[in-house]
């Protein structure tokens, strides 16, 4: 069994992260306890993965591969940050039998496609505390189909569909401290925070890069009122233990992404590291020369390499003619074929005979609770749709007393936007007459009980003051 598996870890791998219609391709050969990389390649293949023919696509990305000159057939693939749906969650002290019943009711809760739509990926992981909880990643079963079509059209082996954030953690050296991740593409930001290689959060912003021209720019505002709310949601205990936000990945977009997450980061308590090569005291294997630029390609490709299995795994299990083969036979079922062959025959007969009586007996009890069955089925289908318009706890109705009771009589300051996030967090933009009548208003809402961390996001003109603040509200503080 050893031998099969180490003959099964090949020495040489592509690492492939796509971006819209560019492939970033890097090419990794392990020798002993150290790899070479080459340097990366992006390849545009002129069109979009989840729009375009992906049996066209597949023969242009082969096209563009033997152009320069690769000729590997191997390959790990970075998943697109925005192909990526994550929830993470505490576990609770359930049963072993009971937990997975509990995960299935979190899928169906916390991810916008059914179960049976997804492909999900598991990894535990133990907070500061000390309490466990899991994080559960699912992609789209649609699009690792799509992809894994395309590869076969290039005539390329997948050996490994990973999201690209997660493979930084062994590239750059495993580390058990909680931290931000920061990842920019072409299209979007994806942040994931981390505690060891355990997920602790991870989003996609998809409005937080726009084109400009050729280029692409971060979009300063959304950036930060993201991150602040991916923070905000984040369990107290690895908030208290975040130090530090990485900013991976090489080129413009990122430099321009560091420049701009800097001075916020640094504000919010925040060391801003900026990682655009294998720096020299890397302390991870394989060994790599430092001063390669770092991406998703390079680190899917190590990582494989490497024989070290991922965090999160989204290539579906292949089974091979000859296991099928070995799965059907064997050498004691050939021996015993004609008997086993009889045997099978009278037990199909008398497992018809009673599924039969069977069915007959639960048709007629069916026809008896029919009618209170479709009647049940009605109501939950009513409570599913209209669930999201109710709200017990009045949560945002408190939220918008206490803004009108901050607010003066006479009309001195107005809201234009009211912008409930959860957990928590508030944003009010709208008008001042001046910013005395601003800071008034302000003073009374610090003053409420429920209301913590009011600041004041942005100030324009004078008279009148456009003015954006945010602040949290605690519900645990909610007056009787």
């Amino acid at each position: 069994m050893m031998d099969r598996l180490q003959k099964a870890r090949k020495p040489v791998a592509l690492g492939l992260a796509p971006d819209g219609s560019r492939w970033e391709v890097v090419h990794v050969r392990r020798t002993n306890g150290s790899a070479e990389a080459s340097q990366p390649v992006t390849l545009d293949i002129g069109g979009d993965l989840l729009a375009d023919d992906v049996l066209a696509l597949g023969k242009k990305l082969r096209e563009a591969l033997d152009a320069a000159g690769i000729r590997e057939r191997r390959c790990a693939v970075a998943l697109p940050a925005d192909w990526i749906f994550a929830l993470s969650t505490p576990l609770p002290d359930l049963a072993p039998e009971d937990i997975e019943g509990f995960l299935e009711l979190e899928v169906e809760g916390g991810f916008p496609y059914g179960a049976d739509q997804l492909i999900i990926s598991r990894s535990d992981w133990t907070a500061p505390d000390g309490s466990p909880h899991v994080s559960l990643i699912a992609v789209p079963r649609e699009n690792i189909l799509r992809l894994q079509q395309l590869l076969a059209a290039a005539r390329l082996q997948p050996v490994s569909f990973v999201p690209a954030l997660s493979e930084f953690h062994d590239l750059l050296g495993a580390s058990s401290a909680a931290r931000v991740d920061v990842l920019a593409a072409a299209g979007h930001v994806g942040i994931l925070v981390a505690q060891g290689s355990g997920m602790v959060a991870y989003r996609a912003l998809m409005e937080a890069v726009e084109a400009d021209g050729d280029q692409f720019r971060p979009v300063p505002e959304v950036l930060f009122r993201e991150l602040r709310v991916t923070l905000g949601q984040l369990p107290a205990n690895v908030r208290a233990e975040l130090r530090s936000l990485r900013i991976l990945g090489s080129g413009p977009l990122a430099d321009t992404l560091a420049e701009t997450l800097t001075p916020r980061a640094t504000a919010m308590g925040l060391a801003v590291e900026r990682i655009d090569r294998i720096p020299a005291d890397r302390r991870a294997e394989p060994k790599l020369a430092p001063g390669l630029p770092v991406g998703p390609a390079l680190a899917t490709a190590v990582r494989a390499v490497s024989g070290r299995a991922p965090a999160f795994e989204f290539l579906p299990p292949r089974v091979s003619a000859l296991q099928q083969f070995a799965a059907r036979y064997s050498s004691t079922r050939l021996v015993h074929a004609g008997f086993a062959a009889g045997a099978v025959v009278g037990l199909v007969i008398i497992a018809f005979l009673i599924q039969q009586v069977r069915l007959s007996l639960l048709r007629s009890e069916w026809k008896e609770i029919a009618a209170k069955v479709n009647e049940v089925e009605d109501l939950q289908l009513r409570v599913k749709k209209f669930r999201p318009w109710f709200d017990d706890t009045l949560h945002s109705l408190l939220v918008l007393r206490s803004l009108t009771e901050a607010f003066p009589e006479d009309g001195a300051v107005t809201a234009k936007t009211i912008e409930i996030l959860t957990p928590g967090v508030v944003t009010c933009s709208g008008n001042a007459k001046d910013s005395t009548a601003l800071l008034r208003t302000l003073d009374k809402l610090r003053a409420t009980p429920e209301v913590t961390e009011v600041q004041v996001d942005q100030l324009r003109g004078k008279s009148p003051l456009q003015f954006t603040f945010n602040f949290r509200w605690d519900s645990a503080g909610r007056r009787p």
